[in-house]
């Protein structure tokens, strides 16, 4: 299932990476391992916040993704930041001929890495480390591919790969009591009305802060791989 990239679901995304500078966190350990290379795609690019912290550190990014609304939240943020070098491309990567330098793939879903290694001189993916959280999964719809299941795999096919282990703060910041039941009802729209209450209870905390006097604090650990791709 693909991530319903939506006004709201935007919001809060967007929202929660300038609270936190969780994309500019991830972007500062990619960057040094771009030196060298020129052209780097970001395959499910998504809202492409880690393209724009990543544009600084190289020549050319091509952003990928089938959701029109998160192509055009990157492309007014592209415009707004007068950022020339990223190109967006509304397809499916499948349907897509060319090569790049670097391809990136994060929080994806059920593709396999090999798919991606005949197209590049490096792959990255970005996956979570953890699954989600226990008290919240049986309500979520959307499940993402984690470290050790990649890892797994990986070993399985003999396909040599470095990984980086990290934990940055991805909370997210809210504008109200109802902004944040509507927040947990986007990922978990089964939830009930006690469970909710119940959960929010318990992660929410006040801030001092104007525009979001809410936060759900959440420590994002991933794991960054680096895998040699097929093209010398």
């Amino acid at each position: 299932m693909n991530f319903d990239w939506n006004p709201n679901t935007i919001k809060w995304y967007e929202d929660a990476n300038e609270y936190t500078g969780f994309f500019k966190n991830v972007a500062d350990l990619i960057a040094p391992k771009l030196k060298g290379y020129s052209t780097f795609c970001d395959i499910g690019c998504g809202l492409g916040l880690i393209d724009i912290e990543l544009s600084k550190s190289i020549q050319s990014i091509t952003c990928i993704d089938i959701n029109e609304n998160a192509l055009n939240a990157l492309k007014k943020r592209i415009n707004d930041n007068n950022i020339m070098n990223i190109e967006t491309v509304l397809a499916d990567y499948r349907k897509i001929g060319g090569s790049w330098d670097v391809i990136n793939i994060s929080f994806f879903g059920g593709s396999k890495i090999e798919e991606f290694l005949p197209y590049c001189k490096r792959l990255f993916a970005i996956v979570n480390r953890n699954d989600i959280e226990s008290n919240l999964k049986k309500y979520r719809t959307c499940n993402k591919i984690t470290c050790k299941k990649v890892e797994q795999e990986l070993k399985d096919k003999n396909i040599e790969y470095s990984l980086t282990e990290v934990s940055f703060e991805f909370g997210q910041p809210l504008s109200s009591i109802e902004d944040a039941k509507n927040y947990i009802r986007s990922s978990a729209p089964n939830i009930n009305e006690y469970e909710l209450d119940r959960y929010l209870n318990k992660k929410l905390i006040v801030t001092r802060h104007s525009q979001y006097p809410y936060y759900i604090p959440k420590r994002k650990p991933i794991g960054i791989f680096q895998i040699k791709g097929d093209i010398v």
